[in-house]
């Protein structure tokens, strides 16, 4: 199956996913209100509205995170199955969400073990990126503007994008080899990935120039929609125009007039850019790094020294063995 057709078929676990997404933040906004304004025309008194309030948005919050948050991963998971399956046999079923969500069901026995399988491929990445830091702080010491942190930053921001799809490979191997613990499996893919890393990265400058093309074009657009449409309400530029007055950099210079309004917008932009670009742009991507990982995991086993290096280097990745109730392999 071409790239193309895999991720058109695949497409409706991002759709719900967004969909879902935008659903609970309404419900997020809305619960609140509509709490406020009932106790409000009950005559209750002001602290019995806020209080109401309060718990309105505590309660709107731990439901968005349960069905936003937790349920869009086991979406992603249904998805990741689809596009592990169409790359790795040139086939999918005809109701490919249908069986998404059936293969998440069938590998996972509750929610709650993908989940924490999730959290620890996101922390062996975190983790990794997080070395880069570390290791420029050694050499520039608390001068956070110096040029081994500048660097360091950059490499660790172009790490982080590259890395993310190891969260997703992983899992894909996973879904490949269901006769061994997940967190088996989890920890294979790591490390196939990371000795593959050469062979990976050919795909690393297409991942960044998508992810940068579609910043600036995504992003771009909303932004210039934003700061159009708030920049027109004159009682919110009235108070950001406040706020810049008295403003001051860190050397105590003005901060110009429209920064707040600047900021604002660029805030809202990247905050619509990132929904838009994981649901529908994120899943084109991932096909054709998901076709070399397979390619590359088929064609090679997992290496005793790479286990090792990655038990050192990550606690997630040592947990992830711990919690398959194994050793790390070694030499001996």
């Amino acid at each position: 199956m071409k790239n193309s057709e895999i991720y058109r078929r695949t497409l409706k676990f991002s759709v719900m996913c967004l969909v879902r997404t935008v659903l609970c933040l309404v419900m997020l906004a809305a619960l609140p209100l509509i709490a406020f304004v009932a106790t409000g025309l009950a005559g209750l008194d002001e602290t019995v509205q806020l209080a109401a309030t309060g718990i309105a948005f505590i309660v709107a919050l731990i439901v968005f995170y349960v069905v936003a948050h937790y349920g869009g991963y086991l979406l992603t998971a249904g998805q990741v199955a689809m596009i592990t399956e169409g790359v790795a046999t040139g086939e999918l079923p005809e109701d490919t969400y249908a069986a998404g969500k059936r293969a998440v069901r069938n590998r996972f026995a509750t929610a709650s073990v993908y989940y924490g399988l999730w959290s620890v491929t996101r922390a062996i990445t975190n983790e990794i990126s997080s070395g880069m830091n570390a290791l420029a702080r050694g050499i520039d010491g608390d001068n956070k503007e110096g040029a081994a942190s500048i660097i360091a930053a950059i490499i660790s921001t172009i790490v982080s994008v590259v890395l993310e799809y190891l969260n997703y490979c992983s899992l894909g191997w996973v879904f490949l080899h269901n006769e061994q613990s997940a967190f088996k499996s989890t920890c294979d893919g790591a490390v196939i990935y990371f000795q593959n890393w050469k062979t990976l990265m050919k795909n690393s400058a297409k991942v960044i120039a998508i992810t940068i093309v579609s910043l600036a074009l995504i992003g771009g657009a909303f932004f210039g929609v934003a700061y159009l449409t708030l920049g027109s309400i004159e009682p919110l530029t009235s108070v950001l125009s406040q706020i810049d007055a008295t403003a001051t950099f860190e050397d105590g210079t003005a901060v110009p007039a429209g920064t707040s309004l600047i900021v604002l917008c660029a805030v809202i932009a990247l905050v619509l850019w990132s929904g838009i670009h994981g649901a529908f742009v994120k899943p084109y991507i991932l096909v054709s790094v998901m076709r070399r990982y397979i390619e590359a995991g088929r064609a090679d086993t997992p290496q005793v020294d790479v286990y090792e290096k990655l038990s050192g280097m990550s606690k997630g990745f040592k947990k992830a063995l711990d919690r398959a109730g194994e050793e790390a392999p070694s030499a001996a």
